[in-house]
């Protein structure tokens, strides 16, 4: 197209309009992206420390020493934390948007239906990322913690007596982490869900032990083990499970706003309890366009660049087949 000159379209893929709405797009669809910290990262290769041991397995651990006039104090020593290294790892895919889409006011359906698209397909490989970085990094659970039955099992299964031994398996010396988040596929949350409504107990045990699952939402408090259980819809297989404590968090993403593909400050809208709230851009998501000079078509590419780093593998556990 012509410079000056431009269709009633353009502005809906210009940069400035494509990376806040793929954020608004992505965000309520990715599980982990408000759990753990974000860091932008200055190079591709990153160095990061991590725990050698927990405090109390620490061989430098003493007891302190009764102090007297003539007694001097015990000097401890500190070890220094183990350095690791983890690479940026940039996905991405690209699409076509013809000319009558930029030239016609009722291209923009078009043009909002791609990015919805484009929304979706990233942010559930972004999760699985995400959660495939935990089950490579975090703690597996398999030899210590079961379930009584399969939760499809109604006549056999205990949801609830399962997950106060999972948040048992949270508990370790020397390490301050309690279980805040359970993560269970669709199929599995909804085998928990009709446990609880099913369940032949008085309302007060229902409410102050059981939990009480709420309609409409993708998650359900329990309140004796004082967490949440949430639905995925994708990073999570059948009867796998994910148990984090976010308080705690065991994992750090690391991710790439290129200067010249994204937009390194500023902060787009999205809903959070019901609010609308702001919030900064830190997918690591970056966008590119231009024009085929032979077809006219506008050719988007869209690419998201981080590094899931798991630096507490006890603050993230997790069983393949468990429910």
């Amino acid at each position: 197209m012509p410079a000056g000159v431009s269709g009633p379209n353009e502005k809906f893929l210009t940069k400035e309009f494509v990376i806040p709405k793929l954020y608004e797009i992505m965000n309520p669809l990715l599980a982990f992206v408000d759990i753990f910290p974000k860091v932008q990262s200055t190079a591709r290769t990153i160095a990061y420390k991590k725990e050698r041991t927990s405090d109390a397995a620490d061989t430098n651990k003493q007891a302190p020493r009764i102090l007297t006039s003539s007694s001097q104090f015990t000097y401890l020593t500190i070890n220094q934390m183990e350095i690791k290294a983890a690479v940026l790892n940039k996905k991405g895919f690209a699409i076509k948007i013809d000319q009558d889409a930029l030239d016609f006011t009722e291209g923009v359906d078009e043009i909002q239906r791609a990015l919805r698209k484009v929304g979706f397909w990233l942010a559930q490989d972004y999760d699985t990322q995400v959660s495939s970085a935990i089950t490579s990094g975090g703690t597996d659970i398999t030899s210590t913690w079961s379930a009584n039955a399969v939760w499809s099992d109604l006549d056999n299964a205990t949801p609830i007596a399962d997950l106060e031994e999972l948040e048992d398996e949270m508990i370790r010396e020397g390490y301050p982490y309690k279980l805040t988040d359970v993560f269970l596929y669709r199929d599995n949350y909804k085998e928990l869900k009709k446990y609880l409504t099913s369940a032949d107990i008085s309302e007060s045990k229902q409410k102050e032990i059981y939990g009480v699952p709420t309609v409409g939402l993708d998650s359900m408090t329990i309140p004796v083990i004082g967490a949440t259980v949430r639905r995925l819809l994708s990073g999570i297989s059948d009867s796998q499970v994910i148990a984090i404590d976010r308080n705690n968090p065991g994992m750090t993403i690391f991710y790439n706003n290129s200067p010249r593909y994204s937009t390194a400050t500023g902060a787009y809208d999205t809903m959070a309890d019901g609010k609308k709230v702001r919030k900064p851009y830190s997918f690591g998501f970056n966008y590119n366009r231009f024009t085929d000079q032979e077809t006219h078509e506008e050719v988007l590419q869209f690419w998201y660049d981080i590094a899931p780093t798991v630096i507490e593998p006890y603050a993230l556990l997790y069983k393949s087949s468990a429910i």
